[in-house]
């Protein structure tokens, strides 16, 4: 588990944060990312994970897991720390609050236009008038749709890319924590009903 830490007003004392607070960091390198490229963050508070200290500062790599409309979704599975590899899942966070990192000019977002404008090409309503039974019809469709799913699929793999700028705020979240956040919420709710 990963907690943030801090030592408000009491002299030389380290404690856990309130529940439901944000690890903040920033994004330490300009990139242009694909699926599975790595993203160096910097700490800008003190965490721990486990019972282990890890300092302000410090980098942590995150992998890009996949592409959303006009969103990145990246996760930090791993960390090194004094030559061991401690495993953690911390999710990335905009300053949106919206999980994964906002990016509103990425290529990714045409994919469901291009896909819907591929599937309709070719195909107008006197498609049957060529004596083509519905049965043909139907199949011939079917072949269409497949093969432009198929371009579409092939192109957007090739094109998911977001460039993701130095020095932009960031949140990681625990999603172990987050669950736990969850469910107090849901149970407060349940027991004043």
């Amino acid at each position: 588990k990963v907690q943030k830490i801090t030592n408000k007003g009491v002299f030389n004392s380290i404690r856990r944060e309130e529940a439901g607070t944000f690890i903040k960091a920033i994004i330490d390198e300009n990139i242009t990312g694909y699926a599975g490229s790595r993203l160096r963050i910097r700490l800008l508070e003190d965490i721990k994970i486990g019972k282990k200290l890890l300092k302000k500062n410090n980098y942590l790599y995150a992998i890009i897991t996949g592409f959303e409309d006009q969103r990145v979704k990246l996760q930090i599975v791993t960390v090194m720390y004094d030559n061991s590899i401690l495993p953690i899942k911390l999710s990335i966070y905009d300053v949106d609050g919206m999980e994964g990192l906002y990016v509103p000019s990425s290529q990714f977002r045409e994919f469901s236009k291009e896909l819907g404008d591929a599937t309709v090409q070719g195909v107008s309503t006197n498609s049957m008038d060529g004596g083509e039974t519905q049965s043909q019809f139907f199949t011939s469709m079917a072949q269409r749709l497949f093969q432009s799913t198929s371009t579409a699929l092939s192109k957007i793999i090739r094109m998911n890319k977001a460039k993701m700028k130095y020095n932009s705020h960031i949140f990681l979240v625990d999603d172990a924590a987050m669950e736990e956040t969850r469910n107090s919420i849901y149970e407060q709710n349940k027991n004043q009903q």
